[in-house]
This record gives structure tokens, C-alpha cells and sequence, in this order.
């Protein structure tokens, strides 16, 4: 393997966790934003269960798009079987 080679690997490499990384936190922000939604607006309607609300939202929908993206995994290097 040369040092071209060893440099290609390693960027395909850096892409993919590029990658993973802004999938997970834009799950992260899919599972925090509806509680501060909620939040905000429970401090303006002055009521109490909006927070929650938005927090039980994010959660389920943060989970469910969690679990679709790693069973899809189209972003995973694809091994040569060398």
C-alpha cells in the first residue's frame, strides 16, 4: 500500500464519521426541540403540560429515527473481503 493509497483510506474514513456524526445530532436535536417547544409554550399560555408533551414527542420521534437510520446504514464503508 502506498502513501497515496493510506491517504484515501484514511479521508473515506474521516468523511464516514463526518457523516455519522452530523446524522446523530440532528437526531438529538429531533429529540430536545419539541421540549423546548413545549416549554416555551407553557410559559406562554401559562399552563404545565406542553413541556411534557414535547418531550415525550421528541423522544418516540428521535428513537424511531435513530432506529431507521441504523437499520439503513447506507453510509458504512463497504468492506472488499481482503
Amino acid at each position: 500500500m502506498n502513501l497515496d493509497t493510506d491517504q484515501r483510506d484514511q479521508h473515506r474514513q474521516q468523511s464516514v464519521a463526518v457523516d455519522w456524526v452530523s446524522r446523530v445530532l440532528s437526531v438529538c436535536v429531533v429529540m430536545v426541540l419539541p421540549g423546548l417547544g413545549g416549554q416555551w409554550l407553557d410559559q406562554k399560555l401559562g399552563t404545565g403540560y406542553w413541556t411534557v408533551l414535547g418531550f415525550v414527542f421528541g423522544f418516540v420521534s428521535g428513537f424511531t429515527a435513530l432506529i431507521l437510520l441504523v437499520k439503513r446504514n447506507d453510509g458504512g464503508p463497504k468492506h472488499s473481503g481482503r
